[in-house]
């Protein structure tokens, strides 16, 4: 089954302009297709997802990691997607809190790692894991994503 690569909507910045400085124009498609279509089949996700993706600065730290090695596109990305990429690529794929759940929203909620009272903005899972996960905010507006098992409720 073919997917479709679509082309770099950020072609001065993200994997496309990165590799780009490094490489012929040539190379820097073929290395953009290479990199789209694996990151297709490993992730699942759709061609626009995936143009983002490349696109963002994640994208860019992405071939840099291409630019510094000796091994081809797509051993590189292999190595990092298990290492990094797919957290950068799931990690923020929280959904709005469903009707069920809703009275957690702007909850707040003791974050037992950071020994800080954070507030539960959404929920949702990592692709592949089990564990739910939210998307909280603490007293400094730093917003990140934490367990559900890390969280107590605040009394």
């Amino acid at each position: 089954m073919t997917k479709t690569v679509l082309g770099s909507e950020n072609t001065q910045y993200g994997f496309y302009g990165t590799i780009y400085s490094y490489n012929s124009e040539k190379e820097t498609e073929r290395k953009w297709a290479e990199a789209f279509e694996l990151l297709l089949n490993l992730s699942g996700l759709t061609p626009a997802e995936i143009r983002t993706y490349l696109d963002s600065r994640s994208g860019r730290k992405l071939a840099d990691c291409c630019n510094d090695s000796n091994d081809d596109v797509k051993a590189v990305i292999i190595r990092e997607y298990f290492k990094w990429v797919d957290d950068d690529l799931f990690e923020c794929r929280v959904k709005d809190l469903q009707n069920i759940s809703r009275m957690l929203f702007g909850t707040v909620m003791h974050d037992d790692i950071t020994n800080q009272d954070v507030v539960i903005l959404c929920e949702g899972t990592k692709k592949y894991r089990k564990e739910k996960y939210f998307k909280v905010i603490d007293k400094n507006e730093n917003i990140y994503i934490t367990r559900m098992d890390f969280l107590t409720p605040n009394e």
